[in-house]
């Protein structure tokens, strides 16, 4: 595997690029870059198309080799766009699972709204979370087959506490290698400086802590 001379983040649901403020510093020499899914979007009437949609366009703006890398939702649109960008390295950390594991359900028709944020999550907590796209939600609980095998390297990131369908089973279906985190919540898997520093050793970026913030 090559070392990424960029590496591109996606967000998950109902949250922002600013998740990964603090992830630049373990990639040095490369291009860091959080794309905001939501941008220049109607967001009544995003798809999960039109997210990774923006994550092509935006690693189209981005020297190579590639790390991809997403975030809950993101990592399935990461997943989603990584059939057309072919990266170096796809990362997922606790993707939302494709059709092949969650199963298909058509009884859940996708239509145009918004989704709030869970309001005990949003009071006084760490991230900055926003409204979604319901369309985007019912689809990923509808199901989006991405059948496997993948043709370049990935790795599935996980909590102890992970579900299996959002961790090894996911590794399990693309024959991704695995990381496990010990002691990290969903969340804490974007803030927990213990994962971009993990994923970058994995990436061949030696000691990122040595080369300072």
């Amino acid at each position: 595997m090559k070392r990424p001379d960029a590496v591109l983040l996606a967000h998950g649901a109902c949250t922002g690029p600013s998740i990964f403020d603090h992830w630049a510093r373990w990639f040095p020499g490369a291009t860091v870059s959080a794309v905001d899914l939501q941008a220049g979007l109607q967001l009544e009437r995003a798809t999960m198309d039109l997210y990774a949609g923006a994550v092509v366009a935006e690693a189209g703006r981005l020297p190579w080799p590639l790390l991809l890398c997403g975030y809950s939702m993101g990592g399935l649109v990461a997943l989603i766009a990584a059939a057309t960008l072919r990266p170096e390295l796809l990362v997922m950390i606790e993707p939302f699972p494709p059709a092949e594991i969650g199963g298909s359900h058509p009884e859940i028709q996708p239509g145009p709204g918004l989704v709030q944020p869970d309001g005990t999550e949003s009071a006084g907590g760490p991230v900055k979370l926003r409204p979604d796209s319901a369309l985007a939600m019912a689809q990923l609980n509808r199901g989006i087959s991405i059948p496997p095998p993948l043709p370049f390297r990935s790795l599935v990131v996980f909590g102890d506490a992970c579900d299996d369908e959002r961790g090894p089973a996911i590794a399990r279906l693309y024959g991704s290698e695995e990381l496990r985190i010990s002691g990290a919540d969903h969340l804490g898997l974007v803030l927990d400086e213990r994962v971009p520093e993990a994923i970058a050793r994995y990436a061949g970026f030696g000691d990122p802590a040595s080369s300072g913030p």
